[in-house]
Protein backbone atom coordinates (compact mmCIF):
# COMPACT_ATOMS: atom_id res chain seq x y z
CA UNK A 1 0.00 0.00 0.00
CA UNK A 2 1.45 3.39 -1.01
CA UNK A 3 0.78 6.82 0.41
CA UNK A 4 1.74 10.39 -0.49
CA UNK A 5 3.68 12.37 2.08
CA UNK A 6 4.40 16.07 2.53
CA UNK A 7 8.00 17.07 1.88
CA UNK A 8 8.74 18.14 5.47
CA UNK A 9 6.92 15.24 7.06
CA UNK A 10 7.87 11.77 8.23
CA UNK A 11 5.38 8.95 7.81
CA UNK A 12 5.96 5.68 9.58
CA UNK A 13 4.66 2.20 9.99
CA UNK A 14 5.73 -0.98 11.74
CA UNK A 15 5.14 -4.41 10.23
CA UNK A 16 4.69 -7.35 12.60
CA UNK A 17 5.37 -10.86 11.32
CA UNK A 18 3.91 -13.52 13.61
CA UNK A 19 5.34 -16.93 14.36
CA UNK A 20 4.13 -19.02 17.29
CA UNK A 21 7.14 -20.49 19.05
CA UNK A 22 7.75 -21.96 22.51
CA UNK A 23 10.89 -20.75 24.28
CA UNK A 24 13.60 -22.30 26.40
CA UNK A 25 14.14 -21.92 30.13
CA UNK A 26 17.13 -23.28 32.03
CA UNK A 27 17.85 -26.72 30.52
CA UNK A 28 14.40 -27.60 29.17
CA UNK A 29 12.84 -26.61 25.83
CA UNK A 30 9.09 -27.08 25.42
CA UNK A 31 7.37 -27.30 22.04
CA UNK A 32 3.73 -27.96 21.27
CA UNK A 33 1.75 -29.39 18.42
CA UNK A 34 1.76 -27.95 14.92
CA UNK A 35 4.13 -27.97 11.96
CA UNK A 36 6.86 -25.74 10.55
CA UNK A 37 9.13 -23.70 12.81
CA UNK A 38 8.01 -24.32 16.39
CA UNK A 39 10.88 -22.85 18.43
CA UNK A 40 13.97 -20.66 18.13
CA UNK A 41 16.57 -19.85 20.75
CA UNK A 42 19.82 -20.95 22.48
CA UNK A 43 21.87 -18.09 20.94
CA UNK A 44 25.57 -18.60 20.29
CA UNK A 45 28.44 -16.25 19.42
CA UNK A 46 31.82 -17.93 19.02
CA UNK A 47 35.24 -17.22 17.52
CA UNK A 48 38.01 -19.59 16.43
CA UNK A 49 41.58 -18.85 15.35
CA UNK A 50 44.82 -20.59 14.46
CA UNK A 51 47.09 -21.45 11.51
CA UNK A 52 45.86 -23.78 8.75
CA UNK A 53 49.17 -25.76 8.80
CA UNK A 54 48.45 -26.96 5.26
CA UNK A 55 48.12 -25.14 1.92
CA UNK A 56 45.59 -27.61 0.48
CA UNK A 57 41.85 -26.86 0.14
CA UNK A 58 39.53 -29.88 0.43
CA UNK A 59 35.90 -28.67 0.35
CA UNK A 60 34.65 -31.16 2.98
CA UNK A 61 36.91 -29.39 5.48
CA UNK A 62 35.07 -26.07 5.39
CA UNK A 63 36.47 -22.84 6.80
CA UNK A 64 33.05 -22.34 8.44
CA UNK A 65 30.88 -25.30 9.33
CA UNK A 66 28.09 -26.39 11.65
CA UNK A 67 28.30 -30.13 12.24
CA UNK A 68 27.44 -32.97 14.59
CA UNK A 69 31.16 -33.87 14.74
CA UNK A 70 34.12 -31.63 15.56
CA UNK A 71 36.46 -32.75 12.76
CA UNK A 72 34.63 -32.28 9.42
CA UNK A 73 31.51 -30.92 7.77
CA UNK A 74 28.06 -32.47 8.19
CA UNK A 75 27.45 -35.39 5.80
CA UNK A 76 24.23 -34.87 3.78
CA UNK A 77 22.86 -38.27 4.78
CA UNK A 78 22.77 -37.10 8.41
CA UNK A 79 20.02 -34.59 7.55
CA UNK A 80 16.38 -35.19 6.73
CA UNK A 81 13.70 -33.02 5.14
CA UNK A 82 11.01 -32.13 7.67
CA UNK A 83 8.23 -29.62 6.87
CA UNK A 84 10.24 -28.38 3.89
CA UNK A 85 13.51 -27.82 5.79
CA UNK A 86 16.72 -29.89 5.73
CA UNK A 87 17.26 -30.52 9.44
CA UNK A 88 19.16 -32.79 11.80
CA UNK A 89 16.48 -35.25 13.03
CA UNK A 90 16.22 -35.77 16.77
CA UNK A 91 16.67 -39.31 18.11
CA UNK A 92 13.50 -41.17 19.12
CA UNK A 93 11.30 -38.14 18.26
CA UNK A 94 9.86 -38.67 14.76
CA UNK A 95 8.98 -35.53 12.84
CA UNK A 96 11.21 -33.09 14.74
CA UNK A 97 14.62 -31.68 13.73
CA UNK A 98 17.18 -28.93 14.36
CA UNK A 99 18.64 -26.33 12.00
CA UNK A 100 20.93 -23.36 12.74
CA UNK A 101 20.24 -19.76 11.75
CA UNK A 102 23.79 -18.40 11.71
CA UNK A 103 25.93 -15.70 10.16
CA UNK A 104 29.66 -16.28 9.73
CA UNK A 105 32.78 -14.24 8.98
CA UNK A 106 36.18 -15.72 8.14
CA UNK A 107 39.56 -14.11 7.43
CA UNK A 108 42.56 -16.04 6.10
CA UNK A 109 45.71 -15.48 4.05
CA UNK A 110 46.38 -17.06 0.68
CA UNK A 111 49.82 -18.37 -0.19
CA UNK A 112 50.12 -15.59 -2.78
CA UNK A 113 49.76 -13.05 0.03
CA UNK A 114 47.01 -10.67 1.07
CA UNK A 115 44.17 -11.10 3.51
CA UNK A 116 41.03 -12.78 2.13
CA UNK A 117 37.57 -12.69 3.74
CA UNK A 118 34.48 -14.89 3.50
CA UNK A 119 31.04 -13.76 4.72
CA UNK A 120 27.88 -15.81 4.66
CA UNK A 121 25.05 -17.66 6.38
CA UNK A 122 24.68 -21.27 7.52
CA UNK A 123 21.39 -23.14 7.77
CA UNK A 124 18.61 -20.55 7.60
CA UNK A 125 17.82 -18.85 5.32
CA UNK A 126 20.44 -20.77 3.28
CA UNK A 127 24.06 -21.90 3.39
CA UNK A 128 25.97 -19.55 1.12
CA UNK A 129 28.91 -17.15 1.31
CA UNK A 130 30.83 -14.58 -0.72
CA UNK A 131 34.65 -14.68 -0.84
CA UNK A 132 36.48 -11.39 -1.35
CA UNK A 133 38.37 -12.99 -4.24
CA UNK A 134 35.08 -12.89 -6.14
CA UNK A 135 33.71 -16.41 -5.66
CA UNK A 136 30.32 -17.43 -4.28
CA UNK A 137 30.42 -20.72 -2.38
CA UNK A 138 27.83 -23.14 -1.00
CA UNK A 139 28.02 -26.56 0.63
CA UNK A 140 30.05 -29.06 -1.45
CA UNK A 141 28.35 -32.13 -2.91
CA UNK A 142 27.58 -34.69 -0.22
CA UNK A 143 27.81 -32.22 2.66
CA UNK A 144 25.60 -29.60 4.34
CA UNK A 145 26.03 -26.48 6.49
CA UNK A 146 29.60 -26.26 5.14
CA UNK A 147 31.41 -23.29 3.58
CA UNK A 148 34.86 -23.87 2.00
CA UNK A 149 36.61 -20.94 0.25
CA UNK A 150 36.58 -22.91 -3.00
CA UNK A 151 34.22 -25.60 -4.34
CA UNK A 152 37.02 -27.77 -5.81
CA UNK A 153 40.20 -29.31 -4.42
CA UNK A 154 42.94 -26.68 -4.76
CA UNK A 155 46.63 -27.11 -3.97
CA UNK A 156 48.89 -24.30 -2.75
CA UNK A 157 45.97 -22.07 -1.73
CA UNK A 158 46.40 -21.21 1.98
CA UNK A 159 49.43 -19.68 3.65
CA UNK A 160 49.91 -22.55 6.13
CA UNK A 161 51.55 -20.44 8.85
CA UNK A 162 49.19 -17.44 8.74
CA UNK A 163 46.45 -17.14 11.37
CA UNK A 164 42.87 -17.53 10.15
CA UNK A 165 39.88 -16.46 12.25
CA UNK A 166 36.32 -17.76 11.95
CA UNK A 167 33.28 -16.43 13.80
CA UNK A 168 29.66 -17.57 13.98
CA UNK A 169 26.64 -15.97 15.65
CA UNK A 170 23.07 -17.14 15.61
CA UNK A 171 20.35 -19.30 17.12
CA UNK A 172 18.94 -22.81 16.87
CA UNK A 173 15.56 -23.54 15.27
CA UNK A 174 13.31 -26.53 15.94
CA UNK A 175 11.13 -27.71 13.05
CA UNK A 176 8.30 -30.27 13.17
CA UNK A 177 5.92 -31.86 10.66
CA UNK A 178 2.91 -32.28 12.98
CA UNK A 179 3.43 -35.98 13.70
CA UNK A 180 5.30 -35.38 16.98
CA UNK A 181 3.83 -36.89 20.15
CA UNK A 182 4.24 -36.00 23.81
CA UNK A 183 7.59 -37.03 25.27
CA UNK A 184 11.12 -35.95 26.17
CA UNK A 185 14.55 -36.33 24.58
CA UNK A 186 18.05 -34.99 25.33
CA UNK A 187 19.58 -32.97 22.49
CA UNK A 188 22.95 -34.02 21.12
CA UNK A 189 25.88 -31.55 20.99
CA UNK A 190 26.59 -29.55 17.83
CA UNK A 191 29.80 -27.77 16.82
CA UNK A 192 31.00 -24.76 14.88
CA UNK A 193 34.23 -25.68 13.14
CA UNK A 194 36.91 -24.24 10.90
CA UNK A 195 38.77 -27.20 9.43
CA UNK A 196 42.07 -27.86 7.68
CA UNK A 197 43.26 -30.70 5.48
CA UNK A 198 45.55 -31.63 8.38
CA UNK A 199 44.03 -32.44 11.77
CA UNK A 200 46.35 -30.19 13.86
CA UNK A 201 44.97 -27.21 11.91
CA UNK A 202 41.34 -27.91 12.91
CA UNK A 203 39.48 -25.58 15.24
CA UNK A 204 36.03 -26.38 16.69
CA UNK A 205 33.80 -25.44 19.61
CA UNK A 206 30.42 -26.55 20.94
CA UNK A 207 27.45 -24.31 20.08
CA UNK A 208 24.68 -26.55 21.43
CA UNK A 209 24.97 -27.83 25.02
CA UNK A 210 24.51 -31.56 25.52
CA UNK A 211 22.37 -31.19 28.66
CA UNK A 212 19.31 -29.65 26.98
CA UNK A 213 16.05 -31.59 27.32
CA UNK A 214 13.31 -31.20 24.71
CA UNK A 215 9.75 -31.59 26.05
CA UNK A 216 6.91 -32.06 23.57
CA UNK A 217 3.39 -31.11 24.70
CA UNK A 218 -0.02 -30.41 23.18
CA UNK A 219 0.00 -26.71 24.15
CA UNK A 220 -0.81 -24.33 21.29
CA UNK A 221 -1.45 -20.57 21.13
CA UNK A 222 -2.97 -18.17 18.60
CA UNK A 223 -2.66 -14.38 18.59
CA UNK A 224 -4.96 -11.62 17.36
CA UNK A 225 -3.51 -8.13 16.91
CA UNK A 226 -2.96 -5.82 13.90
CA UNK A 227 -0.01 -6.90 11.75
CA UNK A 228 0.65 -3.44 10.30
CA UNK A 229 0.70 -0.24 12.36
CA UNK A 230 0.38 3.00 10.37
CA UNK A 231 1.34 6.34 11.93
CA UNK A 232 0.17 8.48 9.01
CA UNK A 233 1.82 11.75 7.99
CA UNK A 234 3.45 13.64 10.85
CA UNK A 235 5.60 16.70 11.44
CA UNK A 236 9.38 16.17 11.38
CA UNK A 237 11.04 16.76 14.76
CA UNK A 238 14.84 16.55 15.00
CA UNK A 239 14.98 16.60 18.79
CA UNK A 240 16.58 13.29 19.74
CA UNK A 241 14.32 10.81 21.56
CA UNK A 242 11.19 12.89 20.96
CA UNK A 243 7.88 11.14 20.28
CA UNK A 244 6.58 11.71 16.75
CA UNK A 245 3.42 9.59 16.91
CA UNK A 246 1.79 6.71 18.78
CA UNK A 247 -0.76 4.00 18.19
CA UNK A 248 -2.43 1.72 20.77
CA UNK A 249 -3.90 -1.62 19.67
CA UNK A 250 -5.31 -4.70 21.46
CA UNK A 251 -3.51 -8.04 21.58
CA UNK A 252 -5.44 -11.21 22.45
CA UNK A 253 -3.70 -14.57 22.85
CA UNK A 254 -5.70 -17.79 23.14
CA UNK A 255 -3.90 -20.92 24.37
CA UNK A 256 -5.14 -24.47 24.71
CA UNK A 257 -3.83 -27.90 25.71
CA UNK A 258 -6.40 -30.63 25.06
CA UNK A 259 -4.30 -33.44 26.60
CA UNK A 260 -1.07 -33.91 28.57
CA UNK A 261 -1.69 -30.73 30.57
CA UNK A 262 1.42 -28.86 31.76
CA UNK A 263 2.38 -25.72 33.69
CA UNK A 264 3.87 -23.10 31.37
CA UNK A 265 4.56 -19.38 31.17
CA UNK A 266 3.15 -17.60 28.12
CA UNK A 267 5.65 -15.15 26.64
CA UNK A 268 6.12 -12.89 23.64
CA UNK A 269 9.45 -12.40 21.89
CA UNK A 270 10.39 -9.82 19.27
CA UNK A 271 13.18 -10.36 16.72
CA UNK A 272 14.47 -7.12 15.12
CA UNK A 273 14.29 -7.61 11.36
CA UNK A 274 15.40 -4.00 10.75
CA UNK A 275 17.91 -4.10 13.61
CA UNK A 276 18.37 -2.38 16.96
CA UNK A 277 18.80 1.40 17.05
CA UNK A 278 22.12 2.28 18.67
CA UNK A 279 22.38 -1.28 19.94
CA UNK A 280 19.64 -0.57 22.50
CA UNK A 281 17.43 -3.68 22.99
CA UNK A 282 14.22 -1.66 23.48
CA UNK A 283 14.61 0.43 20.31
CA UNK A 284 13.70 -1.09 16.92
CA UNK A 285 15.59 0.75 14.19
CA UNK A 286 13.87 2.28 11.20
CA UNK A 287 14.99 0.64 7.98
CA UNK A 288 16.04 4.08 6.76
CA UNK A 289 17.94 4.87 9.99
CA UNK A 290 17.68 8.10 11.96
CA UNK A 291 14.85 6.98 14.23
CA UNK A 292 13.27 4.03 15.98
CA UNK A 293 10.14 2.32 17.25
CA UNK A 294 9.52 1.88 20.99
CA UNK A 295 6.65 -0.08 22.47
CA UNK A 296 5.01 -1.14 25.70
CA UNK A 297 2.59 -3.85 26.83
CA UNK A 298 0.38 -3.16 29.80
CA UNK A 299 0.51 -5.41 32.87
CA UNK A 300 4.04 -6.59 32.04
CA UNK A 301 7.57 -5.54 32.97
CA UNK A 302 7.69 -3.71 29.60
CA UNK A 303 5.16 -1.08 30.64
CA UNK A 304 7.34 2.02 30.10
CA UNK A 305 7.82 2.44 26.37
CA UNK A 306 8.40 6.18 26.23
CA UNK A 307 10.81 7.27 23.50
CA UNK A 308 13.18 8.71 26.13
CA UNK A 309 13.06 5.56 28.29
CA UNK A 310 14.49 2.06 27.93
CA UNK A 311 11.90 0.09 29.87
CA UNK A 312 9.67 -0.93 26.99
CA UNK A 313 9.36 -3.99 24.76
CA UNK A 314 12.73 -5.72 24.22
CA UNK A 315 13.44 -6.36 20.53
CA UNK A 316 16.42 -8.68 21.14
CA UNK A 317 14.41 -11.94 21.09
CA UNK A 318 14.34 -12.17 24.90
CA UNK A 319 11.09 -13.56 26.37
CA UNK A 320 8.58 -11.20 28.00
CA UNK A 321 6.07 -12.97 30.24
CA UNK A 322 2.44 -11.95 29.73
CA UNK A 323 0.66 -14.80 31.51
CA UNK A 324 0.61 -18.50 32.32
CA UNK A 325 -1.37 -21.72 32.01
CA UNK A 326 -1.51 -24.52 34.59
CA UNK A 327 -2.28 -28.21 34.71
CA UNK A 328 -5.75 -27.25 35.98
CA UNK A 329 -6.53 -25.35 32.74
CA UNK A 330 -7.25 -26.75 29.31
CA UNK A 331 -7.33 -23.21 27.89
CA UNK A 332 -6.67 -19.59 28.79
CA UNK A 333 -7.16 -16.18 27.14
CA UNK A 334 -4.78 -13.26 27.70
CA UNK A 335 -5.92 -9.73 26.85
CA UNK A 336 -3.32 -6.97 26.62
CA UNK A 337 -2.82 -3.57 25.04
CA UNK A 338 0.27 -2.69 22.97
CA UNK A 339 1.29 0.96 22.51
CA UNK A 340 3.68 1.63 19.62
CA UNK A 341 5.67 4.88 19.39
CA UNK A 342 7.57 6.38 16.47
CA UNK A 343 10.63 8.16 17.86
CA UNK A 344 13.14 10.65 16.46
CA UNK A 345 16.83 9.87 16.38
CA UNK A 346 17.74 13.55 15.98
CA UNK A 347 19.07 15.48 13.00
CA UNK A 348 19.52 12.27 10.99
CA UNK A 349 15.74 11.60 11.02
CA UNK A 350 14.70 10.97 7.37
CA UNK A 351 12.19 13.03 5.42
CA UNK A 352 9.43 11.01 3.78
CA UNK A 353 8.14 7.49 4.29
CA UNK A 354 9.86 5.28 6.87
CA UNK A 355 9.23 1.75 8.07
CA UNK A 356 10.44 -0.83 10.57
CA UNK A 357 9.83 -4.56 10.90
CA UNK A 358 9.90 -7.03 13.75
CA UNK A 359 8.98 -10.68 14.10
CA UNK A 360 6.69 -11.34 17.06
CA UNK A 361 6.94 -14.78 18.62
CA UNK A 362 4.30 -16.12 21.00
CA UNK A 363 6.21 -18.56 23.17
CA UNK A 364 5.96 -20.67 26.31
CA UNK A 365 8.32 -22.31 28.78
Amino acid sequence: MSQNFIRKGTAGRILLLFILLPSARAETITIGKGSGILWEGLPFNVSLSGPMLDALVQPLYGLASVSNINSACMVSSQLKEIAGYKVFPLPNIPGVGLIPRATTHVTFTRITGGLTTMNGTIGLPETIASVSSGETVTSPSGYEWCLPPRMVVTRNYYDPSAIRTATAAGTWVLVADGTQVAGEVTLRPMYFGSYSSTTPGDRATSILPSNITLRISTLECTVNTPLTIGFGTIARNTEANSELARQSVPMTINCGQPTNLINANINVQFRPITGLYGGEPTRLSLQQGGGYIAGEINNTTASNGDCSATGGIPFDNSPLKIGAITTAEESTTLNNQITWRLCSGGASLPVGAVNASTEMLVTFN
